[in-house]
């Protein structure tokens, strides 16, 4: 009989250890500055914002078409035999490269900024943050982790929740 009682003490024992094993932690992934965007979406700050990304994309894509046509220049001289006119052309196409790269790296840091005060003011940072509970708390979600995170390499899509959030923050803003 003490035999059977401790048994079965044992038994009782393993499985709510096993039962505790099986809770997992879910992970889930929110995209801050797409949630801020749609947030913000009729302010003046993200209307800035959208017309700075424009303003970058356009001039990226001027110095990408003066490099094309400058790196077709050259070839039309490396063909006529013009090897100086091609050395002048090559020194031109990597000045004009390593100045798009600093551009690109300058301006992208600016908005990066722009982005980042405007997900900081209080108000909206309160917001979302009753938002990720919300959403955490409904689907199960154990952590969340920014998108921008430089330590995640890969997620799947079903463990971003941006959109969610975002139907949360419009629905409580009405």
């Amino acid at each position: 009989m003490k035999r059977i009682l401790i048994f079965v003490t044992g038994l009782l024992l393993l499985g709510s250890t096993l039962a505790h094993a099986e809770e997992l932690t879910t992970v889930a992934v929110v995209d801050i500055n797409r949630v801020a965007m749609a947030f913000f979406r009729n302010s003046s700050a993200v209307r800035e914002i959208e017309r700075f990304k424009t303003e970058i994309q356009e001039e990226v894509n001027r110095l990408t078409a003066e490099i094309k046509a400058l790196q077709e220049q050259k070839l039309q001289a490396q063909e006529a035999g013009n090897e100086e006119r091609a050395l002048a052309l090559d020194q031109q196409i990597y000045q004009k490269t390593q100045y798009l790269r600093d551009y690109y790296r300058v301006k992208t840091q600016q908005l990066e900024e722009r982005q980042r005060k405007l997900t900081e003011s209080s108000t909206f940072l309160q917001e979302l943050k009753n938002a990720l509970e919300y959403v955490a708390e409904t689907h199960g979600f154990s952590v969340i982790f920014k998108s921008t995170d430089p330590d995640l390499l890969w997620w799947h899509k079903e463990v971003d929740i941006t959109d969610l959030v975002i139907e949360r923050l419009m629905g409580s803003a009405r």
